[in-house]
């Protein structure tokens, strides 16, 4: 059984749907013939990081919001993800273009370490509160993974493997995403959204039934 799932390591529903994701393998008998591959996608495309400012401001800057409605959606988005098993933190997180982590990701998975990649962006950007447009961080992360930094360096300065980035995003508005998490198993059965962990093992277990079914 194959997993594809649709992300951004700056969205929040994604990091959450992923948790959700794992709890409900967790209880899968099957787990061990699952496969995940992750797919990039940027959420905020328009998003840059901002010196000085913090998650909220840039939120509320971007989205046309009143300060004080983009600091009640984070701290509902937080208390969520903590209610997951997933920490937050808008306090140190800082909102950043994705577009050069995603072009890592892409050399990431030609390396075998794509979910890895994807995992360590995710917490560096909720939990730790590192800059992911920056490209030190990108190295250094990469490199954390088990990737090569010199590599890396060159695939950031470089711009390389936009085109692989841009080809992710362009299945995804072909197979109908209008937003992300997105995750087609079987490439068949679509889930939207950061469901229940008993949604997803709903769908783990029908998949796996309807499969078997005709051998």
């Amino acid at each position: 059984m194959k997993i594809t799932i649709w992300s951004d390591f700056v969205c929040p529903f994604c990091f959450i749907g992923e948790a959700h994701l794992n709890g409900a393998l967790e209880k899968f008998e099957h787990a061990e013939d699952v496969e995940i591959e992750y797919k990039s996608f940027q959420l905020m495309p328009d998003g840059d990081y901002v010196p000085g400012k913090g998650y909220a401001e840039t939120f509320s800057a971007m989205k046309g919001l009143p300060v004080a409605q983009a600091e009640a959606m984070l701290k509902n988005v937080t208390e969520s993800a903590s209610r997951s098993g997933v920490e937050i933190n808008y306090d140190i997180a800082k909102l950043a273009n994705t577009f050069d982590a995603h072009r890592v990701f892409q050399y990431a998975k030609e390396q075998g370490k794509g979910n890895e990649f994807f995992q360590r962006a995710y917490v560096a950007h909720f939990t730790d509160g590192e800059i992911l447009s920056d490209t030190d961080t990108i190295v250094r992360l990469a490199e954390e993974v088990g990737l090569n930094g010199a590599e890396v360096r060159s695939i950031v300065e470089n711009k390389a493997n936009a085109e692989k980035v841009e080809q992710d995003i362009s299945q995804a508005r072909a197979v109908g995403v209008q937003g992300v998490p997105f995750f087609v198993i079987d490439n068949k059965y679509a889930v939207s959204g950061a469901q229940p962990v008993e949604a997803f093992s709903q769908v783990l277990n029908q998949v796996w039934e309807e499969e078997h079914a005709k051998k």
